[in-house]
């Protein structure tokens, strides 16, 4: 008798952990090198870190890894269906239907699928029913990702999957969405439960113009959760006519000035392993130049997330790759830490610098642990029983080279790390790391160097109440309510068994709150209050990539969370929230235009035209092969509303890029004093902020008094007064204030631009 492991078939394209569980390490570190053979690979570390990639790949059973080579998975099930007979062959013909989906052959698979449906109504098998609903459901996703290929991809405009859709994103090849609506409508008529099949059938029809007419009230979402967003102006996406929409898979980026001319760079990364990173130059008028080539980078691939810094104090920002993640024994592949050569080039330094090794991750974080003018390095791996990758803590030692401290620092808890953050909670300058663990609790660790006089931390007391939530991801350390104290913030993620879509549906209709973001408030004591539901972030949001700025140049921080949840139906928005005077946080994602309901990953907040707001670039696309999307550039439309101050810092004993600079700022406004706290860092663990400190000042007419407190263990501090607002400084540690001469300069995005660089 034909059987079916319906629930073990309906989680292919995300049962990544059932997976690699029983799969065994067989990697070995390499062996240590002469400084000969060190000296020989840094002349040529680009190329030898491709190759090193490509030989991995060339030795991979690409059938035993989960989400990637989707293509060639498909290609070899092809191959078998042609000998496989019976039983065999109807197991392997779902398998294959599924792969094509996940390669993005959509018609194949439909086709595949329907073919599918028509032999199972025909069988006598065990749970036929639930089969059928399943293939069904397949089918029905199927057809939307068709509709989306068709409109949102082939014919993208600057409001393609945007929710609501507006009648400009509305689907012109009305097929795709039109059968999938037929599909979902067999499907709940079976089980009107099922909230990932109504919140699709609202999806399908919003493509159409039919939502919320023609959607059943008992499936409907209520057109109260779109309107309700508060009044904020509309963010358009500009990527397009700019050239800087990528269209690739998930991945990172950084967004700053990479080559020193003061306006903000963007390098974007796609995490296949075949995937090109990309890397665009502000022109400075108004447009952004493909440099991917020049810079040296042809060939460099891979890479879910990216950090930058200067990690070697010449003035200019290098960015590091991390592979490997979700991957498991499969991601035995060595990072990539990228040295800018001051001449629109990057090396490949990775096993020069002695950071080489093989362990799965996407998340790490620069800081100086112990205040001694050179950024570290903290990697937090993805840590199971089959492959057992503990963090690493890589202390600079000031010529290049780096070495692993974690143990002796007492960094030694283990855990699938998929988020790591830096602060400084008891405001002594040394950074304390904030560890988000997808598989447990999480960690705050406090940095002892001060008191033991080397670098060392220690486990918070239980007390300091961060350790939730499980299936955390993303965090970040800001002050979010200017008191002067770090808080913490880290999103939860989703499971499994509840998928982003129903997560959202069971909040809707029920007030369900679980799987929220939690927001961590600093009491000033070693200790925190979660107050997410006091401060109306209520909403779970399945977030991968994410960060935060100040859009209104109010002061006060808000932030982006990006939704990447592997499965087709996970087509979920990503959420804009703006921070109410440190008191609350307002939904402003359906006015403000930011409700994409694409894949999203890595984001970074930047001015990058100079004008004095924050514009946003948002790495798009999902985990597997057929599930691209254009990355988005956000240009930020608010203009001069509030006023704002941008400032370089430049440290000297401190490290150069002045990561951990505490900058405080007193202003006055409407007749009250009130200070606002900026710390300078790239923002959250899966995104890419500009280090430039760009700072809103709300009504303020001037900043009465400008205080930096530099990273170093002298404590050194700088005091300014009486600065005038709306200009661009730079402050180089121990000297005065140099005003920036940078012109604004309007994007240039009318169809006369020049072809944009594929991608």
């Amino acid at each position: 008798m034909l059987k079916f492991s319906v629930h073990k078939i309906s989680h292919i394209s995300i049962g990544l952990f059932l997976l690699i569980a029983s799969c065994k390490n067989s990697e070995k570190e390499p062996a240590p090198e002469t400084q000969n053979q060190i000296k020989a690979v840094e002349e040529n570390g680009t190329r030898e870190m491709i190759s090193d990639i490509e030989q991995r790949l060339a030795g991979m059973n690409v059938e035993s890894v989960p989400y990637i080579f989707n293509k060639r998975k498909a290609e070899i099930l092809e191959r078998r269906l042609g000998t496989a007979r019976g039983n065999e062959r109807l197991n392997m013909l779902l398998s294959y239907g599924l792969e094509l989906l996940n390669a993005g052959r959509t018609e194949e698979s439909i086709n595949v699928l329907n073919e599918m449906l028509q032999i199972v109504e025909n069988l006598e098998v065990q749970s036929k029913d639930e089969l059928l609903y399943f293939i069904k459901k397949q089918l029905a996703i199927a057809y939307m990702r068709k509709a989306e290929q068709e409109n949102c991809i082939a014919n993208h405009t600057e409001e393609s999957c945007i929710i609501p859709i507006s009648p400009k994103a509305q689907h012109v090849m009305e097929e795709g969405a039109r059968k999938s609506i037929s599909m979902l409508d067999e499907l709940l008529a079976l089980n009107p439960k099922d909230l990932e099949s109504q919140y699709l059938l609202n999806i399908a029809h919003m493509t159409l113009g039919q939502y919320p007419e023609q959607v059943p009230e008992q499936f409907r979402i209520p057109e109260s959760y779109f309107s309700g967003s508060s009044p904020f102006p509309r963010f358009t996406d500009i990527a397009m006519p700019l050239g800087v929409d990528v269209n690739l898979k998930s991945g990172g980026t950084c967004v700053d000035d990479f080559n020193g001319d003061g306006y903000l760079d963007i390098i974007a990364s796609s995490w296949g392993f075949e995937d090109q990173i990309r890397y665009f130059e502000n022109d400075g008028k108004g447009g952004f130049k493909d440099r991917t080539i020049d810079a040296g980078l042809d060939g460099v691939t891979g890479g879910l997330n990216l950090r930058h810094a200067d990690f070697d104090n010449d003035g200019n920002l290098d960015f590091i790759i991390l592979r490997g993640a979700w991957l498991s024994t499969f991601g035995s592949f060595p990072n990539s830490l990228m040295r800018n050569n001051g001449d629109g080039t990057f090396t490949d330094v990775t096993r020069s610098s002695g950071i080489y090794s093989l362990n799965p991750t996407q998340t790490a974080v620069w800081a100086d642990v112990n205040l001694d003018g050179w950024l570290d390095l903290f990697i937090a791996n993805e840590w199971s029983q089959a492959k057992q990758s503990y963090c690493e803590l890589f202390l600079n030692n000031g010529d290049g080279t780096f070495t692993d401290l974690a143990k002796e620092a007492g960094i030694n808890i283990p855990g699938y790390f998929k988020g790591i953050a830096s602060g400084d909670v008891n405001n002594d300058r040394y950074p304390d790391f904030y560890l988000s663990d997808y598989d447990g609790l999480n960690t705050l660790y406090i940095n002892t160097t001060n008191e033991t006089g080397k670098p060392s931390f220690k486990i918070a007391e239980k007390s300091a109440g961060v350790a939730k939530p499980k299936l955390s991801f993303p965090t970040w350390f800001f002050d979010y309510n200017n008191d002067g104290f770090d808080d913490i913030f880290v999103s939860g993620y989703s499971s499994s068994e509840v998928l982003p879509s129903e997560m959202i549906l069971r909040n809707i209709k029920s007030g369900v709150s679980e799987y929220r973001p939690m927001l961590y408030k600093n009491n000033g004591d070693n200790t925190f209050t979660e107050i997410s539901m006091e401060v109306n972030l209520t909403e779970p949001v399945a977030t991968m990539g994410c960060n935060f700025g100040d859009l209104d140049n109010d002061g006060f921080l808000d932030f982006y969370l990006a939704t990447g949840d592997p499965s087709f139906f996970s087509i979920v928005p990503n959420k804009m929230y703006r921070n109410a005077n440190g008191e609350s946080f307002q939904d402003v994602t359906y006015s403000g235009g930011f409700g994409h309901i694409q894949k999203g990953h890595a984001i970074g907040f930047g001015d990058m035209d100079r004008d004095g707001d924050q514009d946003i670039y948002t790495v798009m696309g999902g985990a597997v092969e057929g599930d691209v999307f254009r990355n988005l550039l956000f240009e930020n439309p608010m203009g001069n509303e509030n006023n704002w101050i941008n400032i370089v810092l430049e440290g000297k004993k401190s490290n150069r890029s002045a990561i951990g600079a505490k900058i405080i700022i007193t202003i006055e406004e409407n007749g009250m004093e009130r200070k606002i706290f900026n710390t300078v860092d790239s923002g959250a663990s899966f995104g890419g902020n500009s280090l430039m400190a760009e700072i809103g000042l709300g009504k303020a007419k001037s900043i009465r008094k400008l205080e930096i407190k530099w990273p170093h263990s002298s404590m050194p501090v700088s005091v300014f007064k009486d600065i005038p607002v709306n200009q661009n400084l730079k402050i180089s540690e121990g000297g005065e204030l140099q005003k920036l001469s940078i012109p604004e300069f309007s994007f240039r995005t009318s169809a006369q631009r020049h072809a944009h660089h594929g991608s």
